[in-house]
């Protein structure tokens, strides 16, 4: 009896439970159906419409300006936007829109991004009040990226000031980078002279401390001569409204070095002081956008040496790439390569060397007229040359031949309180080139 009794039990227990599981479920279900329609996907509408240009997502009141609308602009400044006739695009202007676009008028190129205040229509004219836009209410999220080569760019007159105009995919048509290439053209032939730093070249004798031999002063020098080319290759990211990287890359592209030494006598290491120069680059204007990177590049040549007897010998003659990433995963590469074997007048003891290029940079990040970002470096590239002689037990001499790429860098991206800084003190990296014994 006492068995039964449990199972009673047990079988009790087994269909409560059963009735418990229905009744929550048909109260789900109840509440699924009776739920307002929209409740649980709040978020989809406002995505699904959003607008995809390139890899940039706009927030969904954005309008890019298409060909006719630009060319029915009579009037455009800060404040305000007249349009002299109405088109479907003009017609969907409204308070709270956001207004890109880029217009070429003669030889000047306006770029638009503004937001609505107000419009009204008098006539056939349209006139459009604004005020500036801020980036939040502008892009959603995506990447901007690409590669600025001065070789490739000109610089042309954008909004009153000479700046770099890099069109961005879906920002623009094929009429309006036809009409910018123009005037980049006009641009190299005429008056501007920023063409002539695209490649940043050197050729310095550089005096090293004074010998004594009696009463008579001997000179020791380094001829050093190269130069390269300067690119910079940028990263910006955005989600959400606001910016959540930016990277940049600094490039040095057909690295060109050739070192002679000519050294009278023992010589303690001794560094030359790098005489910077100045390499003009102009704004770039990343369509209309409202985004602007403003680089700032400088660079000079430098030496240091040593030495333990008189030598007249080719330290080095390379070629080669080079780059410095910068940003909160910093990397750095160099590859050089020997394009002349290093040759050897005298040479009465050993010779330590470093001869390459030191460089300055950063690039600015603005939004209109707002800092977004910084990044910048002080860095060097440079091969590694080593000479020696042994005399016991054979008349045998070394060389050996590095590169080296070592740099400070810093970044500095957003606004507070999603601000995002650092600063990496030195990084250098080294890989052997050449190595040959050789006897006499």
């Amino acid at each position: 009896m006492k068995n039964n009794y449990r199972k009673s039990k047990i079988y009790e227990k087994g269909s409560l439970l059963i009735i418990f599981y229905l009744f929550s479920f048909l109260m789900l279900t109840s509440c699924e159906q009776n739920e307002p329609e929209g409740n649980g996907t709040l978020g989809a509408p406002e995505t699904q419409n959003l607008k995809k240009m390139g890899d940039i997502t706009l927030q969904k009141n954005v309008i890019i300006l298409n060909e006719e609308s630009i060319s029915a602009i009579s009037s455009t400044n800060n404040r305000e936007i007249i349009f002299s006739r109405s088109s479907p695009q003009t017609d969907s202007i409204q308070t709270g829109s956001i207004l890109t676009g880029t217009q070429l008028d003669g030889d000047q190129v306006h770029t638009i991004l503004a937001k609505v205040t107000s419009v009204s229509k008098v006539q056939n004219q349209i006139f459009v009040q604004t005020e500036s836009a801020k980036l939040e209410e502008f892009i959603y999220s995506g990447t901007i990226s690409g590669t600025y080569d001065p070789a490739e760019n000109k610089p042309v007159n954008i909004n009153g000031k000479m700046a770099n105009y890099v069109p961005l995919k879906g920002f623009t048509t094929p009429n309006l980078v036809n009409g910018i290439e123009n005037l980049e053209r006009k641009s190299s032939g005429a008056s501007q002279k920023l063409i002539e730093f695209n490649r940043f070249n050197f050729d310095k004798t550089i005096p090293l401390p004074t010998q004594q031999a009696g009463p008579v002063s001997v000179a020791s020098n380094v001829h050093i001569k190269g130069g390269f080319t300067p690119k910079i290759d940028y990263k910006i990211d955005f989600s959400f409204g606001r910016l959540t990287n930016f990277e940049v890359n600094f490039m040095m592209d057909e690295i060109a070095l050739q070192t002679f030494a000519n050294i009278q006598g023992s010589l303690g290491y001794t560094v030359s002081v790098t005489d910077y120069l100045n390499i003009p680059i102009a704004p770039i204007v990343l369509g209309p956008t409202g985004l602007i990177l403003s680089p700032t590049v400088s660079a000079g040549p430098y030496v240091g040496i040593a030495a333990t007897g008189k030598a007249q010998v080719k330290l080095l003659d390379i070629t080669g790439n080079a780059n410095i990433l910068v940003g909160r995963n910093p990397s750095m590469n160099v590859s050089l390569k020997k394009e002349d074997d290093l040759r050897i007048t005298n040479l009465e003891g050993n010779v330590n060397a470093e001869a390459g290029v030191e460089a300055k940079g950063a690039v600015g990040l603005m939004f209109i007229t707002v800092p977004l970002a910084n990044s910048g470096l002080k860095g060097r590239v440079s091969a590694v040359p080593s000479l020696g002689v042994v005399l016991i037990p054979e008349r045998k001499g070394v060389i050996d031949l590095k590169a080296r790429i070592q740099a400070n860098l810093f970044y500095g991206f957003g606004v507070n309180p999603f601000r995002y800084e650092g600063t990496f003190p030195l990084i250098q990296k080294e890989y052997p080139i050449y190595h040959r014994d050789f006897y006499f």
